[in-house]
């Protein structure tokens, strides 16, 4: 696994292999499904936490050459976390929806059909948490990523992808509903090892 990541970071960087199979004036339209769950129970106690979270993120993006792609996608991710004490339940549900802009660089390992990519990207996300139906904060977002990933060509038309976290910088302002002060985060992260998602994408 640490030796795929260095390699395809080094695609990213622009290392040289053969013609991608990307051709210039193709589309690609394609996305993300993500869905998580998990749940924890103290024992002895009457107490339960139990999340689900749930993502599509579609994309649609034009090849400018046979190795470069520019374009589109919007991000979304709606969860619900409840909370269960002496059979009391409290439910928090949070929605964010995050279009933006992205650049992708292909190169194709020898004759197969992989490819290494690398992509940078950059999105704006808007959202709210509701407590037992009730609104309680808006959040607004600006994300940037740079990520390594990797594309399988099943046919010219098809192809199935997947990308290893990457360098993640976000900007976070929390505004609670009915006045208060703003909570304003920056944060920055390396997730080559914490995160991967999978992908599937059609060629025209």
């Amino acid at each position: 696994m640490k030796k795929m990541i260095v390699v395809a970071v080094l695609g990213l960087l622009g290392t040289q292999f053969a013609n991608a199979q990307v051709k210039k004036g193709n589309v690609l339209v394609g996305g993300e499904v993500n869905v998580n769950t998990w749940s924890t129970k103290t024992d002895g106690v009457d107490n339960k936490r139990a999340s689900t979270t749930f993502g599509i993120s579609p994309k649609v993006g034009y090849a400018v050459s046979d190795k470069w792609m520019v374009g589109v996608f919007v991000g979304t991710n709606f969860g619900t976390v409840k909370n269960t004490t002496a059979g009391v339940e409290a439910k928090t549900q949070t929605n964010m929806i995050t279009p933006g802009v992205f650049v992708r660089n292909y190169h194709q390992i020898g004759d197969s059909k992989f490819a290494f990519f690398g992509e940078a990207n950059v999105g704006y996300g808007f959202g709210q948490t509701k407590v037992n139906g009730t609104k309680t904060l808006k959040t607004n977002e600006i994300a940037a990523n740079i990520q390594p990933g990797i594309s399988y060509f099943v046919t010219k038309h098809f192809v199935l992808e997947g990308a290893f976290g990457g360098v993640n910088y976000t900007n976070t302002v929390d505004k609670p509903e009915g006045g208060g002060a703003k909570q304003k985060t920056n944060s920055f992260d390396l997730t080559f090892v914490k995160q991967f998602s999978v992908g599937v994408n059609w060629l025209f």
